[in-house]
């Protein structure tokens, strides 16, 4: 019995699969993942540091940065940049730095130099800071200028002193020749 029993069951499952199914097979698309877009992130612009009394970090970049490009400027380039400017807190301190650059005179850069001394008491303690390099140099500067100046003066009047003594030099050898002609003179008469 059991081999007709399995014998009927493959010619049952043979018969099914011969029969073709009244309705076709559809077959639905599988559902593709949705097409996630990349969200477009825009590159930060960088944020412009502004001048300004303050000691945070893009105020004093920015300082630090006017201060380099003041640098390089020539006479004429400082003159027209104090004349642009307007006044303020801000444009006050940057006339100050600009008058304090090696290459102006040395009375300008003096005037300068204790105006910003006693500006750095009232200003934000990181600018200040920042500042004060440019005080400390500008104040070897003046004084390294002060010691030229003054031994300059002192060379000149020892240089002075020197054709002086030269013409007073000259002025006795002279006296000396003439009375060693006269001398001469006496002893040919003499003899």
């Amino acid at each position: 019995m059991k081999v007709w029993l399995s014998i009927t069951t493959a010619v049952l499952l043979v018969g099914c699969q011969s029969v073709k199914p009244l309705h076709p097979v559809v077959k639905k698309p599988e559902p593709q993942p949705a097409l996630v877009q990349p969200k477009t992130v825009e590159p930060e612009k960088p944020v412009k540091a502004e001048l300004a009394i303050a000691d945070d970090v893009l105020t004093l970049q920015a300082w630090r940065d006017f201060r380099a490009q003041l640098l390089p400027t020539t006479q004429d380039q400082r003159d027209a940049l104090l004349r642009s400017l307007t006044s303020s807190a801000v444009t006050q301190l940057q006339t100050l730095l600009i008058r304090l650059h090696p290459d102006s005179p040395y009375s300008v850069r003096f005037a300068a130099q204790t105006q910003l001394s006693d500006r750095l008491n009232t200003l934000p303690k990181g600018l200040a800071d920042l500042l004060r390099w440019d005080l400390a140099y500008n104040q070897k500067l003046l004084e390294s200028e002060s010691a030229v100046t003054a031994l300059s003066r002192l060379n000149a009047q020892h240089q002075g002193r020197i054709e002086r003594l030269n013409r007073q030099t000259k002025d006795l050898q002279k006296k000396i020749d003439a009375l060693t002609q006269i001398e001469a003179k006496l002893n040919q008469t003499g003899n």
